[in-house]
């Protein structure tokens, strides 16, 4: 480790925003299901907060970068999983989701630490957002141009969250149910009073966006109306719980096989052919060591024995797993990963619903890290960081974001499974563990799912937008809508070559509105505001 660039005032600042990360990726990954890179965002914070202090350097940003940037994926793993319980009916403690966080995310930094000279210097896989961010870092912000428009976007979130939590001056929903018009008997549209799902459907883009809502339209303007006017169903919720959602939860299982025998195995093959060539970077002693680590914390989050070896297999793979997605893509689809792990699991160890989303969580917060922590180390290859300084960092950011999820999570369970925080992703793990038996909605939506994956990866090597089809088909159109004008936004904004600003605007605006929204919700939580 070069102590020239971990320094005190990196590890400070690299812990504090690693917690800010952490809480306003876990907002927003619960209200829009999905959480953005925020790699090339905590780039320019640490730079901003750095100098502050003074003289620094590109290598101590990009450490204190690495810590920071730890919190968003990790809040991922966490708010994709861990709320279905909630949905189920069941609690779980705030300790158990801080374990569990730490689980994940220490398997995950630990198993992706060999995966740096494969991937980065061998194969020299893009990593785009770490390069993004090394890039960022290496032109500066003169006069801090950049920092200014975060911040007057961050004040614009903060205030609409003020005016709509605390002040309960304006409604958090408006739909075609809550202005009682009649064809709401019908057919749902409309859209949450937050800009979080705007700025979200920017920051995903077109594709994605485009995809998710062409679902709901199916679901909303074509299955339903039709169910409900034919008399098969009495109303929207019944039609919606009996087809559209069993429906939609089957083509999210479809393409998670699909993806993962098209692009998961062909990974794993070369993980094995890379761990025959360097023997030196698995050695019994290190894996003795995270197996060690992570069986006391898992233990302590009472998860079973049998399962927390299937845990730790299932992470150690889809961390490089993650991580190949993410070098190749630049995207990290890591509740399809998770959800692999929780077919196998319980098709053949038929566990309980706690352990098994307790697995589902430590998979899934596995593979984000590897995406995470690959795109940190991507970058700070470029700026020739210290690749054990940005280790230390890492699992620095684990621990800063870890504590305080759990909070979080209690703090927000309330409101789980509202039209204002969906929780799209947990609703999914939701259908997978509680089903007893595959009805023909779900059979229909495997088959769906599946073919479809095959023939987009084949023809157009896109078969990953399967999953937000199959997202669009059960979760609210109130946010498939919002994320699809964002994301019309940002095509726009892509033409206009206004694609930086925008992303400056779009991270500021979630960073504002969700840490204020968590910050209330706390307050509320602890009883020191009303309700």
């Amino acid at each position: 480790m070069n102590v020239k660039e971990l320094t005190p005032k990196a590890m400070l600042v690299g812990f504090v925003l690693s917690v800010a990360v952490a809480m306003y990726s876990a907002y927003l990954g619960l209200m829009i299901g999905g959480v953005y890179w925020p790699i090339v965002t905590t780039s320019l914070m640490s730079m901003a907060l750095l100098k502050l202090f003074g003289k620094t350097s590109k290598q101590e940003i990009i450490v204190a970068q690495t810590a920071a940037s730890t919190g968003g994926l990790l809040a991922a793993g966490i708010i994709f999983t861990i709320p279905a319980l909630y949905l189920l009916g069941m609690q779980i403690s705030a300790t158990e989701i801080i374990l569990i966080a730490l689980a994940g995310g220490l398997l995950g930094v630990l198993f992706t630490i060999p995966l740096r000279k494969e991937m980065i210097e061998r194969e020299q896989l893009p990593f785009a957002d770490g390069a993004a961010a090394a890039a960022l870092v290496e032109a500066g912000d003169e006069g801090g141009e950049k920092a200014k428009k975060l911040g007057i976007a961050f004040g614009i979130g903060a205030a609409l969250a003020i005016a709509r939590d605390y002040f309960k001056a304006i409604p958090g929903l408006i739909s075609l149910d809550t202005l009682k018009l009649d064809i709401s008997k019908y057919f749902s549209l409309g859209f949450g009073v937050t800009l979080v799902t705007f700025a979200g459907g920017f920051l995903i883009g077109p594709l994605f966006t485009g995809v998710w809502f062409f679902g709901a339209l199916i679901s909303n303007f074509a299955i339903v109306p039709w169910l409900v006017s034919s008399g098969a169903f009495a109303d929207k919720g019944t039609a919606m719980a009996a087809i559209t959602s069993p429906l939609g939860i089957g083509v999210i299982i479809g393409a998670a096989v699909a993806y993962f025998l098209l692009k998961g195995l062909p990974s794993l093959k070369k993980m094995l052919e890379g761990l025959k060539e360097e023997k030196t970077q698995l050695s019994k002693i290190w894996v003795f060591g995270i197996v060690l680590v992570v069986a006391l914390v898992t233990i302590a989050a009472n998860l079973d024995p049998v399962l927390s070896v299937v845990a730790i297999v299932g992470a150690f793979f889809m961390a490089y797993v993650g991580a190949r997605a993410t070098g190749e893509m630049n995207v990290d689809p890591m509740e399809v990963f998770a959800i692999i792990v929780l077919l196998i699991a319980k098709l053949f160890l038929g566990f309980q619903a706690l352990p098994l989303v307790i697995l589902s969580a430590i998979v899934c917060i596995a593979a984000g890290m590897g995406g995470d922590f690959m795109q940190d180390l991507k970058a700070g290859h470029i700026l020739k960081a210290d690749p054990g300084s940005q280790t230390a960092s890492q699992l620095l950011g684990v621990v800063a974001g870890a504590m305080v999820l759990g909070f979080v999570l209690i703090a927000l369970q309330p409101r789980i499974g509202t039209a204002m925080f969906p929780a799209p992703q947990a609703f999914a793990f939701k259908g997978i563990i509680s089903a007893q038996s595959i009805e023909m909605p779900m059979v229909a939506g495997i088959a769906i799912g599946f073919i479809a994956t095959v023939l987009l990866t084949y023809f157009f090597k896109i078969g990953i937008v399967m999953v937000a089809f199959g997202i669009g088909l059960y979760a609210p159109i109130t946010l498939a809508f919002p994320l699809f004008v964002g994301g019309m936004i940002r095509l726009y904004a892509d033409k206009k070559k206004l694609t930086e600003n925008g992303r400056l605007l779009a991270a500021g605006v979630i960073a504002g509105e969700g840490l204020i929204g968590v910050a209330i919700a706390l307050l509320m939580f602890a009883g020191v505001i009303a309700a």
